[in-house]
């Protein structure tokens, strides 16, 4: 009896398991938005074949190994995420190893728009800038009435 039970409750499981599954490896190898399952936003798919664009906001540090510096990755993603943040704003940021003894530099990227690079020490001069792009891109996806 306990056979019979066992096989009925793993084939209720398969049942169950089996389309998200098959969803979610379906789209980590397209990495098209259509598969993912519960978690699609409304221009996923559009941004995924290119006819919008993301309209988030992104930090591009590139990090030079070859400089002695005073401050960590973790300690400027923090401060960048808090300087954003005080205007309500999420920042994605991401870090690029460059192998010079240049200045450790800032990119925001919003959309198609490019501010910088700017060196850290001038990083907050571009932010209201890229504040700014940002609230544009959101304006203009406002469905009009």
């Amino acid at each position: 009896m306990k056979i019979k039970n066992s096989s009925v409750l793993i084939a209720i499981v398969l049942v169950v398991a089996l389309p998200a599954t098959t969803s979610v490896i379906a789209y980590l190898i397209t990495k098209n938005p259509v598969f993912r399952p519960l978690a699609r936003t409304l221009n996923d798919e559009a941004i995924y074949n290119g006819t919008a664009i993301s309209n988030e906001i992104i930090a591009i540090i590139h990090w030079s190994t070859g400089r002695e510096k005073n401050f960590t990755k973790r300690d400027l993603s923090n401060l960048i995420r808090q300087a954003f943040g005080v205007h309500g704003v999420v920042v994605r940021v991401i870090f690029k190893d460059v192998a010079t003894n240049d200045a450790v530099t800032i990119t925001y990227q919003v959309g198609r728009n490019t501010l910088g690079p700017t060196r850290v020490s001038r990083a907050a001069d571009s932010i209201n800038g890229a504040i700014a792009v940002y609230r544009m891109y959101q304006m203009a996806a406002k469905p009009r009435r």
